[in-house]
């Protein structure tokens, strides 16, 4: 079922990115529509319409008003109606606060498109006073998971407002440093092992083997000895192979969980009722 949200003016002075410490009453309000699926099911593109909001919530700059908040705002006049508490339902005391909680001047939609394997969501905020746009944002990746990452950047580029801080890559470089850190240990390793065999085998036949398959070595040690060395020379050679095999699994992992880049400009351009207004960080 599809919902209209009744869209108007708030005061003059009202702009677009508030300060997110004020009270919700003291901020823009930003009404958020169902994202349009393109070759996209429904129910990923209602997925994403919540990602949307909850981002733009979390950021406190705006007072965000979604479809499913106007369906329960509907619900509980109903309910009011079906109560007895509203006997006309055309006064004005039955309709004054559903119009005014209804009432926003900023205005979101958006596309969630299907591109072959990739997947295309773009968002763009309507300025309902001035009838023309604040901002738009184009985001594509490779999957939905991909994208969901990247909702918080969209949505702050779409409105206008600061870009949320980027996710912290100290653990993904982290496991790297350390899965480099191993692999070039366990190179060393493996490589000490393997001189010492080389050398261990010059001791038994100084020439090379003979024709025979033996070694003619001369002052050679006790058996025991060339054993144990083999036993040495065998660990270290497995402690390189798990040198190298556990480093390569960390920076294998680092890479994996190492955040997508996100390429977005730091600062924004908004219209407000005096002119254009810059919001973000600048260099």
């Amino acid at each position: 079922m599809a919902f209209f949200v009744v869209l108007g003016a708030l005061p003059v002075g009202a702009q677009a990115p508030a300060d997110p410490a004020k009270p919700a009453a003291d901020r823009p309000r930003l009404f958020v529509n169902e994202l349009v699926p393109q070759s996209a099911t429904p129910q990923q593109a209602q997925a994403f319409t919540d990602a949307v909001v909850q981002a733009l919530s979390a950021r406190g700059v705006y007072e965000v008003l979604s479809t499913r908040d106007l369906q329960g705002l509907i619900g509980a006049e109903r309910q009011k109606q079906l109560l007895g508490l509203c006997t006309d339902p055309s006064s004005p005391q039955c309709t004054a606060d559903l119009s005014q909680a209804v009432t926003a001047r900023f205005l979101l939609t958006g596309q969630l498109a299907r591109l072959g394997r990739t997947y295309q969501l773009t968002l763009q905020t309507l300025d309902v006073e001035k009838s023309q746009p604040v901002a738009r944002s184009t985001r594509v990746a490779g999957s939905l998971e991909e994208l969901t990452a990247l909702v918080p950047y969209l949505a702050a580029e779409a409105t206008g407002s600061p870009l949320p801080p980027p996710p912290s890559k100290v653990l993904p470089i982290g496991l790297m440093a350390a899965g480099g850190g191993a692999f070039i240990a366990g190179g060393v390793v493996g490589l000490l092992s393997l001189s010492r065999a080389q050398a261990l085998n010059e001791e038994l036949c100084p020439g090379g083997a003979l024709p025979t398959q033996r070694c003619a070595g001369l002052n050679l040690k006790p058996r025991d000895f060339y054993v144990q060395k083999s036993r040495e020379l065998a660990g270290q050679q497995a402690l390189a192979v798990g040198l190298l095999a556990g480093g390569a699994a960390l920076a294998a992992l680092g890479v994996w969980l190492f955040p997508p880049e996100v390429r977005a400009a730091k600062v924004a351009v908004a219209p407000t009722s005096n002119g254009l207004m810059f919001s973000g960080e600048l260099p």
